[in-house]
């Protein structure tokens, strides 16, 4: 998929992120705790963004002020398939993170101050980092068993930590994996993998699609499609 991501600081709306995607038929707004997130398709025009948001803005506001950021304290874990991670008191003067297969530890000093706005913001750091490792170790491996086992082909696997896509798949054959995969139920993980592998065949949501992607999974993904709308990236 080709995409053409900018980010621009609105003077009434904040940040707002958009992505230019060749593929999206339709303007796309969502609101995000950072940032107000828009795609466009190709004809979109720089005045059709200004309308969506004099239109859609003050609810777009509205909707970010009211996402709940969970604040990270001491017994905060994380209990996924194939990833957890605990905070744990230790004799270190700064954060550290251990850990392997997928197990981690995030140890703390004793003086650490949960309630300061940039310990927070260090906290999500290395979660996210443990995440990041994890998506490594796990997602380009279980994406080549799969375009094996299909008989497909990618050029190349990247992992991004993407708050709004969980993969894409650009028109050279590189598919873009989210860190955040490793949240998600191993069928759900397979899924988007098996998803971004049709786009290697078919660059669009065209029937075709649809229908190569129901006998990848071996069912109708429908079900497996709502089921992953109700995951998000938020910890």
């Amino acid at each position: 998929m080709q995409q053409k991501r900018s980010t621009i600081l609105h003077p009434e709306w904040g940040t707002i992120i958009i992505t230019h995607n060749a593929r999206a038929r339709r303007m796309i707004l969502r609101a995000r705790r950072d940032a107000i997130y828009i795609t466009l398709p190709p004809f979109a025009t720089k005045k059709d963004v200004e309308n969506a948001l004099t239109a859609h803005g003050s609810k777009l506001k509205e909707q970010q002020s009211n996402i709940p950021e969970r604040s990270i304290q001491k017994r905060f874990t994380i209990e996924a398939e194939s990833f957890s991670l605990r905070l744990q008191q230790s004799p270190v003067r700064s954060l550290r993170l251990t850990g392997s297969s997928g197990a981690y530890t995030l140890h703390y000093p004793a003086t650490l101050n949960f309630e300061d706005e940039a310990t927070q913001q260090k906290l999500r750091s290395a979660i996210n980092a443990a995440l990041t490792h994890r998506a490594k170790e796990t997602l380009p491996a279980r994406l080549a068993q799969l375009a094996a086992q299909h008989n497909m082909h990618y050029t190349s696997c990247t992992i991004r930590s993407s708050h709004t896509r969980w993969g894409s798949c650009s028109s050279r054959g590189t598919i873009s994996l989210s860190s955040y995969l490793v949240l998600l139920p191993q069928q759900l993980i397979d899924y988007v993998l098996r998803h971004e592998l049709c786009h290697t065949v078919e660059m669009n949501h065209s029937p075709r699609f649809w229908a190569l992607l129901d006998t990848l999974c071996r069912t109708s993904s429908k079900a497996l499609r709502a089921e992953l709308k109700s995951y998000n990236t938020l910890f």
